[in-house]
């Protein structure tokens, strides 16, 4: 096979109605699961699938994996929960066979012209910062590239890298720069965990993504750390820029536990 004919890397394919998982969407930590990166990746896809109103703007996107996603082709259900002419809420649910397995709300916000507030931007632009190696897994076969600001994969404290993904979520399908955002909102926990893996893991719950505006271009930064108070769980805290600016803050809610004695991952699947 020459590299021509090599398949562009990918989390899924479709499956009539669903979508099947490659081997890339695996979770490193249980075979016959899904990554919790690949499934916040797919659900990204599935907002920008959905043909909202476009005088909507996203505000808001939260995800909640409930418990291991086998990896078995996944079926999308989108509920809506509220329709006002002001904001909107929609649940979007994936399903393993006739099993909930991930949800979604998504709140959309009518856009208005109304003076900005930006979050400031501290960080280096992109091309001001060399690209390396920096994930320890969840490189998506090379596909995911990097651009170390602070930090190291295996050091605990907060961790700064612009991150750039070649590949797509679903064959076939050019990843948008929201569904490649969404992908990124699960590296936190590894990019700013708070202990080695090897100690203790940092599986995290949920993701929770505050957007002020849709992200934009190729090149994605994460500046992410995790606070707790030694008591089963804690919360990573992540700022997410383009090269125009800080575009959301979200968290996530960290499961805290003994660790497994696995290699250390920058980005942790549930």
């Amino acid at each position: 096979m020459t590299e021509q004919d090599r398949p562009i890397p990918h989390y899924f394919v479709r499956d009539g109605e669903a979508f099947a998982p490659s081997g890339l969407a695996r979770n490193p930590w249980f075979a016959n699961a899904v990554a919790g990166g690949p499934i916040a990746a797919l659900i990204g896809q599935l907002v920008e699938e959905a043909g909202f109103d476009p005088a909507l703007e996203i505000c808001r996107l939260t995800i909640d994996i409930l418990g291991v996603v086998p990896h078995v082709p996944l079926t999308p259900r989108i509920v809506p929960v509220r329709q006002g002419r002001q904001a909107q809420l929609h649940r979007i649910e994936l399903l393993a066979g006739d099993r909930l397995v991930t949800q979604a709300h998504l709140l959309l916000a009518r856009h208005l012209d109304t003076p900005p507030c930006p979050a400031p931007q501290p960080h280096p632009a992109p091309e001001e910062v060399e690209e390396r190696s920096f994930l320890v897994g969840a490189t998506m076969a090379g596909a995911i590239r990097t651009r170390p600001v602070l930090g190291e994969a295996r050091k605990p404290g907060r961790g700064v890298v612009w991150l750039c993904m070649d590949g797509e979520v679903v064959l076939g399908t050019l990843a948008s720069p929201f569904a490649k955002a969404c992908l990124f909102a699960d590296f936190g926990n590894g990019v700013g965990s708070a202990t080695h893996a090897e100690q203790w893991s940092y599986a995290n719950l949920d993701i929770s993504i505050h957007f002020f505006r849709k992200p934009r271009g190729l090149w994605f930064l994460l500046d992410s750390f995790t606070e707790g108070a030694g008591n089963g769980h804690a919360v990573a805290q992540n700022i997410f820029a383009d090269a125009d600016g800080v575009y959301a803050k979200g968290t996530q809610t960290i499961f805290v536990a003994p660790g497994s004695g696995l290699p250390p991952h920058a980005a942790p699947a549930t």
